[in-house]
């Protein structure tokens, strides 16, 4: 019996190694590598939603620089035009920006890399010649995008990387670069936003050198600098667009778990890197203590059973020592953080540490019966048990167990078939963990990626997806769903004088008065900017969104009160609706993009539903605005003459310059492109040639027919303001040498009421030149006697609203006759438009005016047939002219 002793401590031994050792290696090799795991996709996670990020950003900047350099009109690039296009680029410029919180600015430079104009500057005097990116499109034709090292910038002071693209003449020739600055200071809040502990790393590189261009944290002197050997960047040069690869970092000696991915086409990837440091704390923890406990548990059994051997007498002592070292084993039991249960092979609970009681929420009494069916309470119960029968092992990631108050709680498991006899298992050790903390920082990396950080409404990405859910359900059940754009009214304003803290509190307050007006089952998103999209789906009737907008018009128009400021503002609303308008997400977002400029045109705080009109006045608009330099350099546009008839004399004493657009056969009046040329700027070029035109054609009567005919010519707005028009009329009458008493200016109402000291200067320094100033339109707008005494005018035009049915309407007829008498009181001549019978000529008789054009007279007549129409005038009154 003793001879057997020694053999018996020894298997005791081997036995109580395998009963320890074996589950310890089981629990902690497991738990080693989903830390690795989990950390690999979080890093995975995390860069795709920064490549989403950032890869739609470059994304809409270069779509906004083709663009850009598309519309812009190459004559802005020619020496000397900055007094032509300054304030038209400059507020062009400004608009595009304010729609990239990400940019610097923009910036327009010439073939000499002269800034010409910038977003944030009205007169940059900054020259670009030395820039990288300058240097590359100037002398490689074929490159279409350059994004240049970080910088500093010249004009802002800030760090940047700048986008470049070409910008050639219809030959190719190179002509300039259009800029758009990217604002590194936005791209370090983004990643700051990131947490992925003390020793995270995320770095912003370019694909094709290593180039650093952000790092986060920051290495003071690596910004710039290229890679060698770096295992990551190996694999990018190699081709690979994303991958996850754990390697020692050269830098620190920091061992991470890398994750990188390519940012689009464009030549950058961003990496995320974990440092093993941080996501093995926990298991280092747990390595320590149960290698602790297990050496002590080991070498006080090795001792006990040597001692054994080595002295039967000092049994006692012996069963002393492993009583202790049982002990020490519960301790490594009660010590380990995960759940650990003893199982026998009907499934019934054997042991089960603290962690277990605790996390599944038993005292010191264990369950009876079949456990694994209580904690694992569906049809995986029976299963379990079924792999527990066959020896099997399993291992779940993401598995829901049953505490004992019933409630559940997301698990990770692991189950081991242990003790062996025979060949047979006994039982098995079931491990688990609570992972309801790591799925809770999934579903924020997942919240991330599908919602607008600062306001909390869902992003483009979440919209779309929800509208294709409601499009799916619409068509299913014969329902609309509507799609409303809303653009917030000045928003730039207050963020411009306020700050963008305050324009964000606004952006937020703005936000949640969209949810608090709208049904549960609509949508409303946030598209960046001052931006905002609504869907509304199940109507079975348009009509029942108009109580909706008008609420929602009504809401956003009330005062904000935040801390120190009561802001007011007000949104403009297009809306598409599917399926009239559209059947895709795509074609519905640009048709309600549509309707809401034209709700813009319109006065802003209100709504415009899309219809086809809109789009064709696009189209035609879009058209008119290409082509019209292509008319102002082909001669395309031509003067039709109106004559103007002395009532007292029945002498042709003046002829006002109506301009027609000679476009092909197509001759377009005045009302469909005057328009474009003012929200283009146009106006300012294509007002100085008629003043020019006007100018030669009544000095040419003047001196080959001897005829002082005054010409009149319309003057807009905009000239006064960007036109430099005392220059233009100085240079016009000197060119022609018309004597300025016959250049009379037409104003309209609308430029007077918004006078400055700038256009009351230039009407004064014209008043004092001799050239004669009318009042375009008199009566229909907001009329003062005050500018008509301020502006010293020489006459008022009686807009023909008035005159048309002056002998069949006593309030027109009233009308005119107060302005007529008025206007002599004050010194004024009068003229009326719109004279087409004889009747009205002999009633404006009657009343003394002055003067009168119209179809009785007249329709505008190109200049060969005015001149003809002038040389067979009879001067007599009244009497229709056959002409």
């Amino acid at each position: 019996m003793s001879a057997k002793r020694p053999k018996l401590y020894f298997a005791f031994f081997i036995l109580a190694v395998l009963g320890t050792v074996v589950p310890a290696a089981f629990l902690l090799g497991s738990a080693y590598y989903s830390e690795h795991r989990q950390a690999a996709q979080d890093a995975r996670n995390i860069a795709g939603v920064l490549e989403a990020r950032l890869e739609a950003t470059l994304r809409r900047i270069e779509s906004n620089l083709g663009e850009l350099v598309a519309d812009l009109p190459r004559q802005a690039l020619h020496p000397g035009a900055f007094p032509r296009y300054g304030k038209l680029m400059q507020r062009q410029l400004a608009l595009r920006a304010s729609h990239f919180p990400e940019i610097v600015g923009l910036r327009i430079l010439d073939a000499q890399a002269n800034v010409l104009y910038a977003s944030d500057v009205v007169r940059p005097k900054v020259n670009l010649q030395d820039r990288s990116y300058f240097q590359a499109l100037r002398q490689n034709p074929g490159t279409h995008l350059y994004f240049s090292e970080v910088m500093e910038g010249r004009i802002s002071g800030r760090t940047q990387v700048v986008v470049a693209m070409p910008i050639r003449l219809d030959d190719g020739a190179f002509a300039g670069v259009a800029v758009a600055a990217l604002d590194i200071r936005y791209f370090q809040q983004l990643f700051d936003a990131i947490d992925l502990g003390p020793r995270g790393v995320i770095t912003f590189r370019r694909s094709d050198d290593g180039r650093l261009v952000l790092r986060r944290p920051e290495r003071p002197g690596t910004v710039n600098q290229t890679l060698s050997n770096n295992p990551m960047h190996l694999r990018v040069e190699a081709g690979e667009r994303e991958g996850v690869i754990s390697y020692r970092a050269a830098l620190d000696q920091m061992e991470r778990v890398y994750a990188f991915k390519r940012i689009g086409d464009f030549p950058f990837y961003v990496a995320v890197g974990i440092a093993a440091k941080d996501f093995l704390a926990p298991w280092y923890l747990t390595l320590g203590i149960t290698s602790g406990v297990e050496l002590i548990f080991l070498a006080g059994l090795g001792m006990l059973l040597w001692r054994l051997d080595r002295a039967e007498r000092r049994r006692a002592a012996a069963s002393q020592a492993l009583a202790s070292s049982e002990r020490r084993f519960q301790q490594l039991l009660d010590s380990a953080g995960e759940g650990i249960c003893g199982l026998d092979r009907q499934g019934r609970l054997t042991f089960a540490n603290p962690a277990a009681r605790r996390l599944l929420g038993y005292g010191e009494e264990l369950p009876r019966g079949d456990f694994l069916q209580q904690v694992y309470a569906d049809d995986a119960g029976a299963a379990l048990r079924t792999c527990l029968e066959e020896d099997r092992s399993v291992h779940s990631d993401d598995a829901l167990f049953a505490r004992a108050d019933g409630s559940r709680f997301p698990v990770q498991y692991d189950l081991y078939p242990l003790a062996q006899e025979a060949g047979v298992a006994q039982g098995a050790v079931l491990l688990f963990a609570d992972i309801a903390e790591r799925k809770r920082h999934a579903d924020q990396i997942e919240y991330l990626a599908h919602h607008d950080a600062l306001t909390g409404l869902p992003n483009r990405l979440l919209a779309e997806d929800r509208f294709n859910q409601a499009l799916a359900a619409a068509s299913r059940r014969g329902e609309q769903v509507a799609l409303l754009f809303l653009d917030l009214d000045g928003f730039k304003t207050i963020n411009d004088s306020l700050g963008h803290e305050v324009g964000d509190k606004v952006l937020r307050a703005v936000a949640d008065r969209l949810r608090s007006h709208l049904r549960e089952s609509d949508t409303v998103s946030r598209f960046g900017g001052d931006e905002f999209l609504v869907i509304m789906p199940g109507l079975q009737q348009v009509e029942v969104i108009y109580p909706v907008i008008g609420k929602l018009l009504a809401c956003l128009e009330q005062p904000l009160a935040l801390e120190h400021y009561q802001l007011s503002t007000s949104v403009s609303i297009g809306v598409a609706v599917f399926p009239h308008d559209g059947r895709d997400f795509t074609t519905l977002m640009q048709k309600a993009d549509t309707a809401m400029y034209h709700a813009k045109d319109a006065g802003r705080n209100t709504y415009r539903l899309f219809d086809e009109a809109m789009n064709l006045h696009a189209q035609e608009t879009l058209r008119l605005r290409n082509n019209f330099q292509r008319g102002l350099d082909g001669d395309e546009f031509v003067l039709h003459l109106q004559p103007q008839v002395d009532l007292a004399s029945g002498q042709v004493v003046g002829a006002e310059a109506l301009v027609r657009w000679q476009d092909g056969s197509r001759l377009i009046a005045p009302a469909h492109f005057i328009p474009v040329a003012e929200s283009s700027g146009f106006i300012v070029p294509l007002g100085q040639w008629v003043l020019r035109e006007s100018c030669r054609l009544a000095a040419r009567w003047q001196r080959e027919l001897g005829r002082e005919v005054t010409i009149a010519v319309n003057i807009s707005a905009i000239q006064f303001k960007r036109g430099d028009l005392e220059r233009t009329v100085a240079e016009a009458l000197a060119e022609s040498g018309l004597p300025p008493h016959l250049l009379e200016l037409e104003l309209t109402e609308s430029t007077l009421l918004n006078q400055t000291e700038s256009v009351l200067s230039t009407l004064r320094t014209l008043r004092d030149q001799g050239v004669r100033l009318s009042i375009d339109d008199f009566g229909t707008g907001y009329s003062s006697l005050a500018y008509l005494k301020r502006l010293a005018v020489n006459k008022l035009k009686i807009d023909q609203s008035f005159v048309r049915n002056l002998d069949g309407d006593a309030e027109d007829a009233a009308i005119v006759r107060a302005i007529i008498e008025m206007a002599h009181r004050l010194n004024l001549r009068t003229v009326a438009e719109g004279v087409e019978t004889v009747e009205v000529l002999q009633s404006l008789r009657r009343f003394a005016c002055d003067e009168a054009q119209g179809y009785y007279f007249a329709r505008p007549l190109p200049v060969d047939e005015f001149e003809r129409f002038l040389a067979s005038w009879p001067g007599l009154l009244p009497g229709r002219m056959a002409y």
